[in-house]
C-alpha cells in the first residue's frame, strides 16, 4: 500500500488534491446519509484516506530524520485501520440491515490495527525495531524516510492486502443476489474496490521489476468515486424528473418533447407561454394540431427526424414581428421504447433585428464610401494634374535658363576672341567628365548647363582689351583676370542651384591644381569639383580648335601637354579621365566644328 520513493512538489500535488477531495466526501457523506450504516463506514475510510496523505506530505516536507520517522510510523496503523473499515463498509453495504458481529471477528479486525498503533508508538520514542529492520539517518529534500520494514511490518501489509480482498469477496458474492435491493450499484462499489486492488498489484509489480512503484492518490480518488456513485446514485442530486424540469424551465426558449404519435409529453414555462396555455392543455396533445395555424414551417420540420427552419410570425398583440429557428432532434432510429422528437424554438428576432440594422448601416456606409471615394479620385486627378503642369512649368523653366544661359554666353563669346560653339563644347567635354567621375545626373545636367557660362564676366572686360591681336600688358592682363570675379557677381546673387553653379565655375575654372592659378590660389580638392572639370574642358578647346589669333594644335601635342601638366594645372585623376575617354571629346569637336567665316564681297 506504500512505497519508499523520491518525490518532488509536484508529485505531492495529488496527494494533497486526493485528502482534499476525500474530506469532501465525508462532508458530502455526513449531510446525506448520517443514518445509513454503509454511508458512516465510506465516511470512516474517507477520512482514514485523508488522514493518510496528510501524513505522507508532512513525512516527505519534513526536514529532520526525527520528524520524518514520526509521520512514517503513523501510517501503519492508518493503512491497517482503513483496510478494516473497507471491510466493514463491504459488509454494511450488501447487509443494511446489519446483524451483529461476534467478538472474534472484532479482535481479528482491530486487534491487528491495536498492533500497529502500539509499534508506531514505539517507533515514535525510539524503539524502532517493531518496525524497522534499518533506519537511514541521512535527509534529503522531497523524500520518504529511508528504511526496510520489518518482518512485522510487512506482516501488516499483508494483512491490510488480505481485507482488502476480503472487501471485494464480500461485494462479488452478492453482485447477482436477487434479493439485494442494491444490486445495480453494487457492481459499481465492486468495480471501484478492484480498481484500487489492480493499482496496488500493479505498484508491488513495479516495485519489485524496476525498484519503483507507479501508485498514485488518484486510483484511490477513482476508487472512492465510484462508490459514492454506487452508493447514493440519484439520492445525492435528487429525482430525475425534478431536475429535468428544473433545467427546461431555466431555458428561455420554448422546449416541446414529443412521444407516441408525436403528442406533446413534457415542455417548459417558454413553451407554454408561447402557445398561451397552460400545461394541461398542451400535454397529451398532438404536437401537430397546436401548431396547426402557424406557418406551414412548423409542420414541415416535423416530417423529418433532424431539421432546422426559420419562421417569421407576428405576436399575439399584433404589429412587431417574432422571428424563431426551429430544431427538430430525435431519438436514435432503432430505440423504438423510448422514441422520442425534441421541438426547440430559439428566439432570433433580436439576430434578425440586428442583421438589419448592420444591413442598413452597411447601405449608408457603402453609399458615403462610394461618395467620398469619387471625391477622392476627382481630388487625386486634380493634384495629379496639377503636378503635371507644375513639372511642366519647371522643366520649361530650367529649358529657358538654359537657354538664356547659353544665348548670354555666346553673346560674351562674340566679343572676345572664341568661337561661338566654344561654350557649346566646353558644356559636353563637362558632360562627359562629370559622368565618368561618377556624378549623379542632377548633377550632370547643372555642370552641362553652367559650364558656357565660365567667361561672363567678360561682359565688363573693354573690348580694347577682348580684341586686341597681340600680347596683353601686365596691367592688361590684371584687368582680363578681372573676369571671374566679375562672373562671380553677375550669377552669385541668384539662389537658383543651375546660376550658383555657374557663379562657382565663373570664378573657378582658371584656378589651378598646385595654387598657381587665379584669383583666389585654391590648391587641389579645394577648388570645386565644377570648377576643376571645366578648366580643363577649357583650356582643351582653346588649344584643339583654331582661332583668329592662332591655329589649332595637333592632338599629340595637346594630349602631351595635358599629361606634362597633371598634377600640377589639373587633377591627375580628370587627366585619366580625358585620355580614357578622348575619343568622346573628338567626337564633340567634330559635332561642333566651328563654321569657316563667309568671305566679304567685293567692292
Amino acid at each position: 500500500m506504500r512505497s519508499h520513493v523520491s518525490v518532488d512538489m509536484i508529485t505531492l500535488f495529488p496527494y494533497i488534491a486526493s485528502g482534499a477531495f476525500s474530506l469532501g466526501l465525508v462532508a458530502i457523506a455526513l449531510l446525506n446519509g448520517t443514518r445509513r450504516r454503509e454511508v458512516s463506514w465510506f465516511a470512516v475510510v474517507l477520512a482514514l484516506e485523508s488522514a493518510w496523505a496528510a501524513t505522507f506530505v508532512l513525512e516527505v516536507m519534513a526536514s529532520t530524520p526525527t520528524a520524518k520517522l514520526f509521520w512514517d510510523a503513523l501510517h501503519w496503523p492508518l493503512i491497517v485501520l482503513a483496510d478494516a473499515s473497507i471491510l466493514f463498509f463491504a459488509r454494511a453495504y450488501v447487509d443494511p440491515v446489519g446483524s451483529k458481529r461476534g467478538s472474534a471477528l472484532l479482535a481479528a479486525l482491530f486487534v491487528p490495527s491495536a498492533l500497529a498503533l502500539a509499534a508506531a508508538l514505539a517507533a515514535i520514542v525510539g524503539y524502532t525495531g517493531f518496525l524497522y529492520e534499518k533506519v537511514s539517518g541521512s535527509v534529503l529534500p522531497f523524500t520518504q524516510l529511508a528504511a526496510v520494514p520489518s518482518v512485522f511490518a510487512r506482516g501488516l501489509t499483508f494483512y491490510g492486502y488480505a481485507l482488502f480482498v476480503a472487501a471485494c469477496v464480500v461485494l462479488a458474492s452478492r453482485v447477482n443476489s436477487k434479493s439485494l435491493r442494491r444490486s445495480p450499484g453494487i457492481g459499481i462499489v465492486l468495480a471501484g474496490l478492484l480498481l484500487q486492488l489492480g493499482s496496488t498489484i500493479a505498484a508491488a509489480l513495479t516495485h519489485a521489476r524496476f525498484g519503483s512503484a507507479l501508485s498514485s492518490p488518484l486510483w484511490a480518488l477513482s476508487r472512492d468515486l465510484l462508490v459514492a456513485y454506487g452508493l447514493f446514485g440519484e439520492r445525492l442530486i435528487g429525482p430525475r424528473d425534478n431536475a429535468r424540469h428544473a433545467v427546461m424551465d431555466t431555458l428561455l426558449d420554448p422546449v416541446f418533447v414529443l412521444g407516441k404519435d408525436e403528442r406533446v409529453v413534457d415542455c417548459n414555462s417558454a413553451g407554454q407561454t408561447l402557445l398561451g396555455a397552460g400545461s394541461a392543455d398542451i400535454i397529451g396533445k398532438p404536437a401537430r394540431a397546436l401548431f396547426e395555424r402557424w406557418p406551414s414551417e412548423v409542420s414541415a420540420a416535423l416530417n423529418f427526424p433532424e431539421a432546422e427552419t426559420e419562421l417569421d410570425l407576428p405576436d399575439r398583440d399584433g404589429a412587431p414581428n417574432r422571428s424563431y429557428r426551429i430544431t427538430v432532434a430525435s431519438s436514435a432510429p432503432g430505440d423504438r421504447l423510448n422514441a422520442w422528437k425534441l421541438l426547440v424554438f430559439n428566439d432570433i428576432s433580436g439576430q434578425k433585428r440586428d442583421a438589419r440594422d448592420l444591413a442598413a448601416s452597411n447601405e449608408e456606409l457603402e453609399f458615403w464610401v462610394r461618395q467620398r471615394t469619387a471625391a477622392l479620385r476627382q481630388e487625386v486627378a486634380q493634384r495629379t494634374a496639377a503636378e503635371n503642369r507644375l513639372r511642366e512649368l519647371n522643366e520649361e523653366m530650367a529649358k529657358t535658363q538654359k537657354e538664356i544661359l547659353w544665348t548670354l554666353s555666346e553673346v560674351v563669346e562674340s566679343r572676345s576672341r572664341e568661337t561661338a560653339y566654344h561654350v557649346i563644347r566646353v558644356g559636353e567635354y563637362a558632360r562627359i567628365l562629370s559622368e565618368a567621375y561618377g556624378l549623379s545626373g542632377e548633377e550632370v545636367d547643372i555642370i552641362t548647363a553652367a559650364a558656357p557660362m565660365h567667361d561672363v564676366g567678360k561682359i565688363a572686360i573693354p573690348d580694347s582689351i577682348l580684341s586686341k591681336p597681340g600680347l596683353l600688358t601686365d596691367d592688361e592682363r590684371e584687368v582680363m583676370k578681372r573676369h571671374t570675379v566679375i562672373g562671380k557677381e553677375i550669377l552669385g546673387t541668384s539662389t537658383r542651384p543651375l546660376l550658383r553653379a555657374a557663379a562657382i565655375i565663373a570664378l573657378e575654372h582658371h584656378e589651378r591644381w598646385d595654387g598657381k592659378g587665379y584669383p583666389l590660389g585654391k590648391t587641389a580638392n579645394d577648388i570645386s569639383l565644377s570648377g576643376r572639370i571645366v578648366s580643363l574642358c577649357d583650356v582643351f578647346d582653346a588649344l584643339f580648335t583654331k582661332r583668329v589669333y592662332k591655329d589649332a594644335w595637333p592632338l599629340e601635342k595637346v594630349l602631351a601637354l595635358f599629361k606634362d601638366e597633371s598634377g600640377a594645372a589639373f587633377e591627375p585623376r580628370l587627366v585619366d579621365i580625358l585620355f580614357e575617354h578622348i575619343d568622346d571629346f573628338l567626337d564633340v569637336t567634330r559635332r561642333f566644328k566651328d563654321e569657316p567665316a563667309p568671305a566679304l564681297p567685293l567692292a
